[in-house]
Parts: C-alpha cells; sequence; structure tokens
C-alpha cells in the first residue's frame, strides 16, 4: 500500500482532472466554465483520462509485481523475475478483447481486483521463494555470462507459471464465449434495478463497503438507467408540485446512498482524512492525509485507503462499514418526518459529497445543516479508531526495529 501510494494519488488527481475539471457535466467544470475559456477540451479530458489508466487504472498489475517482489524479500530470497512473472501472469489472466471489438476490456485491472492481484503475486513470490534461485538488483554488477547464467536459471519456474496462467486465460476466454460473465452480470443488474426498497440501500451501502474493505477497491456502481423510473417520477412530481415534499419515491439511492453514505468516497473517507489531519502526529501521516484531501473532497478517497493501509485492516473496519450505514438511517427518519426534503435533482458529477443534498434539494439549506452535523459526527466516531490505528503501527515499528537489532 506504502509503494503504490504515490501512484494512487497522481492518478486520482488526474481522475478528478478527467472526470470533474474536463467533463460537460463536471461540477467544477460549470463552477469555473471552461468550456467558454478551453479550446478543444474534449482532447484535454482525453490526454487526463490517458493519464488516469496508466496509473489507477492499472494499479492491480503493480499490486501483483509489488507482492511477488516484497514476498521474496521477506522471505530472504529476493528475485526479479518474480515480480515480472506475476504481472505477466495477471494481465494474461484477464486479457480478453471486447466482444466484436480489439479493445481490451479494462475493468480487471483497475483496484476493483486488487486484492485478486495482491493475492495472485503473493503465491508467485512463494513459489519463486521456494523454488526459484535468487536474482536480487546488486546482481546487475555481476558479468554478463554469470547473470545470463542466474537469469535463466528461474527459466522452467517462469514457463510454468506462464503455463498456468495460460491454462486459466483460456478458462476464463470460455467463460465469456458462454455468455456466463454478462448473464452474471445482469442477473446481478435485474436484482437490484428493481423498484428500489429502505432496506436494498442500506445493504447496497454495507456490501459496497465490505467489498472495498476486503480489497475489491472499486464499489458496486449502479447503471446509469437505474431506477431512472423513480427518479424522472420524483423529479416530474417535483416540478408539477413545486414542492419535494411527499415525492413518490422518497428513499432511492440516489437521496440516500449517494446523498449520505459517500462523503469523500466508500467508507466516509473524508471524515478519515479530516481525523487525520486532526489527530496525527507524524509529519507522514499528516503528509498523506494533506495530499489525499483534494480527491476526497471530490468523493474520491482511494489515495488515503492506501496511505492509511484501510484495506483489511480490523482497526478500521467498524467506522468504514457501519457509518455510512448510520448516516443513511438519520437522514431516512429526517426525510420521514419531513424535516429535510429527499434528494430529487440531478447534480453535476464530481459534486463534493457534502453538497450533494443541498444541490439535490434545490438549495435547502436545512439538507447542508444535516450533512455538515453528519460529517462532524463521521470524524468524532473515526478519532478513537485513528488512535488506536497509530498505536498498533507504533508497536508494530519497534517490534520490527528489534527484530533488526
Amino acid at each position: 500500500m506504502i509503494v503504490l501510494f504515490p501512484i494512487v494519488l497522481v492518478g486520482s488527481f488526474t481522475w478528478v482532472i478527467s472526470t470533474n475539471l474536463l467533463a460537460t457535466n463536471g461540477f467544477l467544470a460549470n463552477i469555473f466554465r471552461v468550456r467558454q475559456w478551453l479550446p478543444q477540451m474534449q482532447f484535454w479530458r482525453q490526454l487526463f483520462t490517458d493519464a488516469t489508466l496508466v496509473t489507477v487504472g492499472l494499479i492491480s498489475p503493480y499490486a501483483a509485481f509489488m507482492s511477488a517482489n516484497l514476498t521474496t524479500y521477506y522471505h530472504h530470497r529476493p528475485n526479479m523475475i518474480a515480480g515480472l512473472t506475476a504481472v505477466i501472469s495477471y494481465i494474461l489472466i484477464f486479457f480478453h478483447s471486447i466482444r466484436g471489438g480489439q479493445t481490451i476490456d479494462m475493468r480487471y485491472y483497475n483496484a476493483g481486483w486488487l486484492i485478486v492481484a495482491i493475492l495472485l503475486g503473493y503465491i508467485i513470490g512463494i513459489i519463486f521463494t521456494k523454488w526459484g534461485h535468487e536474482l536480487k538488483i546488486a546482481d546487475i554488477y555481476l558479468s554478463s555470462p554469470q547473470l545470463m547464467k542466474k537469469s535463466l536459471s528461474n527459466l522452467r519456474l517462469f514457463a510454468l507459471i506462464f503455463t498456468g496462467a495460460f491454462l486459466l486465460h483460456v478458462g476464463y476466454a470460455l467463460l465469456r464465449i458462454f455468455n456466463l460473465d454478462a448473464t452474471a452480470t445482469q442477473v446481478l443488474s435485474s436484482l437490484i434495478s428493481r423498484n428500489s426498497n429502505y432496506l436494498l440501500n442500506i445493504s447496497l451501502s454495507f456490501i459496497n463497503t465490505i467489498i472495498v474493505w476486503l480489497g475489491f477497491g472499486e464499489p458496486i456502481s449502479l447503471s446509469a438507467s437505474a431506477y431512472s423510473n423513480e427518479i424522472s417520477s420524483n423529479l416530474t412530481y417535483a416540478l408539477t408540485h413545486k414542492t419535494l415534499v411527499n415525492v413518490p419515491y422518497p428513499f432511492t439511492p440516489s437521496s440516500l446512498y449517494n446523498g449520505f453514505a459517500n462523503f469523500g468516497g466508500i467508507g466516509v473517507t473524508l471524515a478519515l482524512v479530516i481525523g487525520i489531519l486532526w489527530v496525527g502526529k507524524q509529519k507522514n501521516q499528516q503528509r498523506i492525509a494533506a495530499w489525499s484531501t483534494f480527491p476526497a473532497i471530490f468523493n474520491t478517497g482511494m489515495p488515503i485507503l492506501f496511505g492509511s493501509r484501510v484495506f483489511l485492516n480490523p482497526v478500521f473496519l467498524l467506522p468504514f462499514v457501519f457509518l455510512p450505514v448510520f448516516n443513511m438511517l438519520v437522514a431516512s427518519v429526517l426525510i420521514f418526518i419531513h424535516a429535510i426534503p429527499p434528494i430529487v435533482y440531478p447534480v453535476p458529477n464530481g459534486t463534493p459529497g457534502i453538497l450533494i443534498p443541498f444541490i439535490g434539494t434545490g438549495g435547502d439549506w436545512r439538507s447542508l445543516a444535516v450533512s455538515i452535523c453528519l460529517l462532524i459526527i463521521d470524524v468524532a466516531v473515526y478519532i478513537p479508531f485513528i488512535k488506536l490505528a497509530f498505536k498498533v503501527e507504533e508497536k508494530i515499528s519497534m517490534k520490527e526495529e528489534h527484530q533488526d537489532d
């Protein structure tokens, strides 16, 4: 996580620029009226999209590479070929063109499959630790014949692992030929795209945060057409009756999940960033949180998830998973008693999470006040867990220092 943090940070900045500042429906694009003064806006957006693709868009292969290399170093059997084998194997397994075209399906290479890449890299690292021949960076100073001998000594193991990855590649290709992956996606979409209900919204938040905490860094996203009928009905009602009271569907995902469970991204990560800035004692902690602030404001929490090692971290499990649910429960009660209106109006892409209720209700200040209060509560809840995480990290660091001595 620490090694990959700079890549994720830079990729998150380019992502915000691409999807927010340079997108016609982006929040920053509308605030600064970028289209009026920037020529060839689509061209510039594509450039930043490409930069995002080669950073966070390929973070899983990078993770496989680092996982394999670090595993061999951890077991005192460093082997650079292990990392290369891991990244080649991971890319090969999922390297399939989109049906009917030459474009590669890139969804398997972003953070959504991060834990899979890490586990694959770990397994390959263990294999090279047990049966590979050591090849460390210092070996580059050897003579060419000696270096070639060391490199070729790992050829058989690389070929065996490559063959296994190719078999997995074939198996996954067969699944795609018979449309089993598309069928599974359609079934899942049909299940979650029916008429929304309160339990579904709560479950969606819980499942999303659990999935991300487990290392699948990209949450489940609903298609643009999901609940479109309900959204249209609410908007039509609001425009016709000039009020948001008694809209037909007050508890759609846009009213609860998008509006109150995503301050800073999945797991209310904006509160985590603020909490670290508040109680962090080390310069590195403060620096990571400071650099993660800008992406978190625009609902991109990936940098702080890497920088603070939230993935699979038991210390952060409770606040990360249950604070979004808490926010939704509070907001739903307030909407039910008509203390605040439901979110009905569309908001620009990349709108800061804390402003979504305000803009989505047509400028209702009560909704903004609730957002601010919820964020303050979220920060207060995160702080004890942040302090605990710092203590655990200090104990681990002290233990590692004693082991080195």
